[in-house]
């Protein structure tokens, strides 16, 4: 793990806001991210970039850039496939993985911007299907303890553009899987 000093944000989000994270790094790895928060809580998540507005640097939080790739098919029966995504994927690029895989179900969830982590937060929806229709669990990473939970569709508490990643858990976990 290697923080870096004044790091423009400007291509970590979709408006091209041109603010700095006075310290940043990329966590790439769990192993990264259990890591960061041994040595620090204080932390601003970024992933994707999308649906948030930065008007300021960064000065007093370690910007924490949640990097995590790879996409798994854990199993397959005649009706469903199950994957399991890490949180740093383009939701986008694997809505069309999807597709080009013929796995139908989040195709009307496409050109939605962010990555997959993110998308069980805003429960993210278009044209009358929603991600959480989808979700089996999440995989987050407690900030406090360290410790990994694995969050059940029911747990996630779903609401129309909401979740449990919200309210009572916001600022509290990590997304790393979305399956």
């Amino acid at each position: 793990m290697h923080i870096l000093k004044n790091i423009s944000l400007k291509p970590y989000n979709t408006f091209g806001i041109d603010v700095n994270a006075k310290r940043f790094v990329s966590a790439n790895s769990l192993f990264d991210l259990q890591e960061i928060v041994k040595l620090e809580k204080n932390i601003f998540l970024i992933s994707g970039g999308s649906n948030m507005l930065l008007t300021e640097d960064i000065t007093n939080k370690l910007v924490v850039h949640v990097n995590l790739q790879g996409i798994s098919i854990d199993r397959e029966t005649e009706r469903f496939v199950y994957i399991t995504v890490s949180a740093g994927e383009n939701w986008h690029d694997f809505v069309l993985w999807c597709v080009s895989q013929n796995y139908g179900g989040i195709e009307n969830l496409s050109l939605i911007p962010g990555n997959v982590g993110t998308s069980p937060i805003q429960n993210i929806g278009a044209y009358g299907v929603e991600v959480k229709d989808a979700i089996t669990k999440v995989e987050a990473l407690e900030i406090e303890t360290g410790k990994l939970r694995t969050f059940s569709n029911q747990e996630c508490q779903f609401g129309y553009r909401n979740s449990i990643f919200k309210n009572s858990a916001k600022n509290k976990y990590i997304i790393i899987t979305v399956s």
